[in-house]
């Protein structure tokens, strides 16, 4: 049996500093890398002390930088806040970092607040979502990605760096 953990990087009532409460969490993972834990899963969020973490890739890069074992998942990755090609690039070049270690999350969201403040309709998110999500997957696969899509139009870009992990 393998185990995760989720984790949010919770700011509540801001009753501490946030680097206090960086600090706490990061502690934690520290721990699971060193007592078996097979892997951190970090929660994206966006504008609310729910949890503080608006880059689960940049989060991972430092998770990488600290843990040895673990491997660091996306949960998740809120693709249709992103532009896909830089989605490819951020988790292609933390897999790298990492040695291999990512476990992609994806998905598209819940909260009206992150919708209405990044610009996506609720309506569209979930189209918006699926386009991303194969835009990546074709940027990882292919040397050149070409796509025409309902948002989307590329032709012969390459998308650099590609996953470490094989397949991605």
């Amino acid at each position: 049996m393998k185990v995760g953990v989720l984790q949010f990087f919770s700011w509540p009532e801001r009753r501490v500093a946030l680097e206090t409460a960086y600090e706490r969490a990061f502690q934690r993972i520290d721990v699971m890398d060193r007592t078996g834990y097979d892997a951190v899963w970090l929660a994206e969020h966006h504008f609310t002390g729910y949890s503080v973490c608006p880059s689960v890739h940049l989060m991972g890069v430092h998770i990488a930088s600290r843990a040895r074992n673990l491997r660091i998942g996306t949960a998740v990755s809120l693709a249709a806040f992103y532009h896909p090609l830089r989605l490819a690039e951020e988790v292609a070049l933390l897999d790298v970092l990492s040695g291999g270690r990512v476990n992609w999350g994806a998905g598209r969201g819940f909260d009206r607040n992150e919708f209405a403040n990044f610009g996506v309709p609720p309506d569209e998110s979930y189209p918006r979502f699926r386009e991303h999500f194969e835009i990546v997957l074709e940027a990882w696969k292919q040397e050149k990605l070409s796509w025409h899509g309902r948002y989307y139009d590329f032709d012969a870009v390459e998308v650099l760096p590609k996953p470490l992990q094989k397949p991605h």
